[in-house]
C-alpha cells in the first residue's frame, strides 16, 4: 500500500510518498506538492500490481535516443548480415537526425507519428547522378507504405532494446499506428526470349565476371551479395555445392551446382586463379569474382545495367533473377517447401507468391487422387 508523509525542512514543506508491496522492493519519492505525491503513489502502485513497473524514471530522463543508437551500433548491429546493416543504417540515421537529442522520457507517440507523417510527405527526392542541373526537378514521389514501415519498425527495435537495457519503462512506439496491409510483392520473371537476350548480352559484356554471376543467380536463386561474397573455399565443384555465408538472414546455407554450371565455374576459377597467382601481394581473400585490385569482390552494377538495357528488358532488376529461378521451380512442379529451401527462406510466407505458377502441377495431383477415390461413372 502507499502512504504519504509530510515533512518540514529548512527549504520548506515536502511530501514523501512511500509504496510498499509484499515481494517488491520499497519505492520512495519526495515531492513539493501533495497532489504530485498522491498521483505518483497511485500510478506506481498500479504499475507494480500489473507487473509493468520499472524504476527507470531518472534513467529515461538522462538517456537520449542518441545513447540508444550508439549502444545499438556497438552491441547489436555488427552481428547482423551486411545487407541488413546497410539498410538499418539508413533508417537509424533518419531517427538520429530527427529525434536523437530527445531524452527517452520525452519521446511520445504524437511526436513519433508527426515525424513519420513528415517523412511520408517529403517523399523520395533523390536524383540520378547523370541528370543535368538545368533539368527541372520532378516533384518528390511520396514514400511507399513499405518504406515507412521500415522506418517505424527500426525505431521500434531501438526502443525495444532500450527497454531491455532498463533505460525506459515503456515503448512509446506502441502508441503509433502500425503500418499493415502492404501489397507490393513482385513475381517478375524472365520469359524464354528475355532470358536468351539477357544471357547473350551478359556474355558480350566487357566485364568477364557478369555472365557467370548471372548464370549462377539463375541456377541457384542466390542473391547478388551472396554470390559476390563467394570465395574459392566456398565452392566444392567435385561435390557440386556452393556454400553461401553472407546471407540476408545471417544463416549459412549450401546450394547445388549443376553439371553445366560446374563446367563454366571450373574454367572461370582457372582464369581467376592465374590472376591471383600473378599478384605480388596477398589479398584478404580469394574471391570468385574479384575486383581489379583483388582487395574486395567486384561491383557489377554498371555492367549489369548495360547488359539489361542492351537486352531490352523493361522493369527488371537483378533481384528479379531470383524470382525467375523460383518461378521456374514452381512451374516445374517444385513444392513451396522445396522452393523455400532453395531460396533460404525460414517460412513459406515469402514463397507463396509463386503458388499460382504451379497450378498445373497441383491440378495433376488432384486429378490423380480423384481418379482413385471417385466412382468411375462420374
Amino acid at each position: 500500500m502507499a502512504t504519504i508523509e509530510k515533512r518540514e525542512r529548512k527549504t520548506g514543506t515536502v511530501y514523501q510518498a512511500d509504496v510498499r508491496i509484499h515481494g517488491f522492493p520499497r519505492q520512495k519519492k519526495t515531492f513539493k506538492r501533495l497532489t504530485d505525491a498522491k498521483l505518483w503513489a497511485q500510478q506506481t502502485e498500479a504499475s507494480i500490481r500489473k507487473g509493468e513497473f520499472q524504476n527507470v524514471v531518472s534513467t529515461a530522463r538522462s538517456k537520449t535516443l542518441n545513447d540508444v543508437i550508439r549502444r545499438y551500433r556497438d552491441d547489436v548491429l555488427p552481428h547482423k548480415a551486411e545487407t541488413t546493416q546497410r539498410a538499418e543504417t539508413t533508417y537509424i540515421g533518419f531517427w538520429e537526425r530527427e529525434l536523437g537529442e530527445y531524452s527517452l522520457s520525452y519521446l511520445k507517440p504524437e511526436l513519433i507519428g508527426a515525424k513519420l507523417r513528415e517523412l511520408g510527405e517529403a517523399g523520395d527526392g533523390r536524383r540520378k547522378a547523370d541528370e543535368e542541373d538545368t533539368k527541372p526537378k520532378a516533384p518528390a514521389k511520396p514514400k511507399s507504405r513499405k518504406t515507412l514501415k521500415h522506418y517505424r519498425d527500426t525505431l521500434a527495435l531501438l526502443l525495444k532494446h532500450a527497454k531491455q537495457w532498463g533505460w525506459t519503462a515503456t515503448n512509446p512506439i506502441d502508441g503509433v499506428n502500425k503500418i499493415t496491409k502492404i501489397r507490393n510483392e513482385r513475381t517478375r520473371f524472365l520469359s524464354d526470349d528475355e532470358r536468351t537476350s539477357l544471357l547473350a548480352a551478359c556474355k558480350a559484356s566487357d566485364n568477364e565476371h557478369l555472365y557467370p554471376v548471372v548464370i549462377l543467380a539463375l541456377s541457384t536463386g542466390a542473391r547478388k551479395n551472396e554470390i559476390l561474397s563467394l570465395t574459392f573455399s566456398d565452392l566444392d565443384l567435385k561435390r557440386g555445392i556452393a556454400v553461401l555465408r553472407d546471407t540476408k538472414n545471417g544463416e549459412t546455407r549450401a546450394v547445388p551446382i549443376v553439371k553445366s554450371l560446374q563446367v563454366l565455374l571450373k574454367a572461370h576459377l582457372e582464369k581467376v586463379g592465374k590472376f591471383y597467382d600473378g599478384l605480388d601481394y596477398a589479398p584478404p581473400a580469394r574471391w570468385v569474382f574479384p575486383r581489379r585490385d583483388a582487395m574486395a569482390p567486384i561491383d557489377i552494377r554498371t555492367a549489369w545495367e548495360n547488359a539489361r538495357d542492351a537486352a531490352g528488358l523493361v522493369d527488371f532488376r537483378f533481384h528479379d533473377i531470383r524470382h525467375s529461378a523460383a518461378s521456374y521451380l514452381a512451374m516445374n512442379g517444385a513444392s513451396l517447401v522445396e522452393i523455400a529451401e532453395v531460396l533460404g527462406h525460414r517460412t513459406l510466407q515469402m514463397v507463396r507468391r509463386y503458388a499460382h505458377l504451379s497450378e498445373s502441377h497441383v491440378k495433376e495431383l488432384v486429378q490423380s487422387v480423384n481418379d482413385k477415390v471417385l466412382p468411375a461413372e462420374l
